[in-house]
């Protein structure tokens, strides 16, 4: 007689219970047909995909405007950039030749003159910055004595200038940039993509 202990029958009936529901399970099956049907039931039907497409659809219509807002933020930062090698041309152009440069704005455009021009010079008119197409550049001059200052920024021989803030709009948005007296430095304040 061969004697069991409880927990090794506890096993063992429940090893049996499973066995009897996998034989019931594969007999109420009988032909296969709810295999094949199960089978059917594993792809995806047209609405699910259709849902999913939907989905899709919707996530990079939310996407597309940061992307847009990501190409005009660069766009407004190589406009500054532009800007700023334009004035650290005129600020190299002082210091070498030892005189005063001014950069005036006109009615398209900012140029680069010499304040005493010298025969040599000619018209001492140097390199320009155009305007941008639809927007404009304008200067405050904060530090200016007379109250409706000139739209002109001086920088003197020793590459030293006057404090200013320009404003650039354009329809790729607009910035702001404040450019220390002492080094000619500017730094981007704000920028505004459209």
């Amino acid at each position: 007689m061969i004697l069991f202990r409880k927990d090794q029958h506890d096993r063992f009936r429940v090893h049996a219970s499973r066995k009897k529901l996998q034989l019931e399970f594969l007999a109420a099956l009988g032909d296969g047909s709810r295999v094949a049907m199960n089978r059917r039931r594993a792809a995806f039907t047209l609405f699910e995909i259709m849902l999913a497409i939907a989905i899709a659809v919707l996530l990079l219509a939310l996407a597309i405007p940061s992307l847009s807002g990501i190409f005009a933020d660069e766009d407004l930062r190589k406009s500054f950039d532009d800007f700023n090698r334009f004035v650290q041309q005129a600020q190299a152009q002082a210091i070498k030749e030892k005189r005063t440069v001014l950069l005036v704005w006109g009615k398209d455009g900012i140029e680069t003159l010499a304040e005493k021009p010298e025969a040599a010079d000619g018209d001492a008119t140097g390199p320009g910055f155009a305007f941008p197409d639809h927007g404009s550049i304008t200067l405050d001059r904060p530090a200016a004595l007379e109250k409706k200052a000139p739209m002109e920024w001086a920088f003197w021989r020793s590459g030293a200038c006057e404090p200013v803030r320009v404003y650039y709009e354009s329809s790729a948005g607009k910035w702001v940039a404040d450019y220390e007296p002492l080094t000619g430095r500017g730094m981007l304040v704000s920028t505004e993509p459209k």
